[in-house]
């Protein structure tokens, strides 16, 4: 016989973990996703509930990527957010390289693993 709430305790851990990401960034800001490889990277501009509200796939390497930063926060300011966090999975030796290239009125920088 089950409980029947429908939640595994994964479910649970999972909702949790995605919950204290959540308290760490401001309701007011975006997040500008960034996914590193060696000569493409893709930008996704999301809020704070993980709707995508704009995406960009551009040929740079990962230490080149103001500009297309810079066109991310400007779609995050254009939606409405007063301040963006761009984060990047740890993958090797890219993100350290690419982290002094955040846009001007960034509120930080993180990478982060999968949640």
């Amino acid at each position: 016989m089950s409980k029947g709430n429908g939640m595994t305790r994964g479910d649970r851990r999972r909702n949790a973990r995605r919950e204290q990401l959540r308290g760490m960034l401001p309701r007011d800001g975006a997040v500008i996703g960034i996914d590193l490889a060696d000569e493409k990277q893709a930008l996704a501009v999301i809020d704070h509930d993980v709707r995508v509200l704009a995406r960009k796939t551009v040929r740079v390497k990962a230490f080149r990527l103001g500009e297309a930063l810079d066109w991310a926060a400007g779609q995050a300011r254009a939606k409405g957010f007063t301040s963006v966090t761009v984060a990047c999975e740890p993958a090797g030796r890219r993100w350290p390289r690419c982290s002094g290239c955040a846009p001007s009125g960034a509120c930080g920088w993180c990478a982060c693993s999968r949640w």
